[in-house]
């Protein structure tokens, strides 16, 4: 009997041993397959961070591409006017310089040349950095003084100087025109 007993125990022993054997087959199988799952969730979670990070670091770079461009248009568009302001003034300072000869009792004819020469300069540099109409009206206008001065006929004076009033008025809507028209397109940038 002893010998029963021993197979018995035996016995047990070794189904106990199955027994623990394969709940730890059984746990290490469902940590497996825990730790399986769990990095499947980490790794679709990265996935979704990184693509979500791509994407909102393509937007910023593509907004900063936007904000870049917009500040280029603004500074071109500022450039240019403040050019223009400058040429701008130089030509109406020494269309000034010119027409304040008028007022002159004593003057001398090297004088209307020298000034007339500075103003056609400024006339000319101006016109570089005009729009067309605009630069035409300011050659127009030098013209027109050009002819004014040399004329000896009064009745042709007085037309040249029509003409000169008359291109000088629509050089100043033309200029504003202008301003208004480098607002409208820096809003625009």
């Amino acid at each position: 009997m002893p010998d029963s007993e021993v197979i018995q125990s035996k016995k047990l022993e070794v189904s106990s041993a199955i027994f623990i054997a394969g709940l730890s087959g059984v746990l290490t199988l469902a940590g497996v397959m825990s730790t399986g799952v769990i990095g499947a969730i980490s790794t679709k979670q990265s996935a979704e961070l990184t693509a979500q990070s791509a994407k909102l670091s393509a937007d910023l770079t593509a907004q900063a591409a936007r904000i870049s461009a917009q500040q280029a248009c603004v500074a071109r568009l500022d450039t240019q006017e403040q050019n223009l302001r400058v040429k701008a003034d130089q030509f109406l300072s020494a269309l000034g310089d010119f027409t304040a000869l008028t007022g002159h009792t004593n003057f001398v004819q090297e004088s209307y040349d020298a000034r007339l020469d500075g103003l056609m300069k400024s006339g000319y540099s101006f016109s570089a950095y005009a729009p067309k109409r605009l630069a035409t009206l300011s050659r127009n206008m030098v013209v027109e003084l050009k002819k004014a001065i040399h004329e000896t006929d009064d009745t042709e004076l007085t037309a040249a100087l029509d003409k000169f009033h008359k291109s000088n008025q629509e050089w100043n809507n033309e200029f504003q025109v202008f301003l208004k028209e480098l607002a409208s397109i820096r809003k625009g940038c």
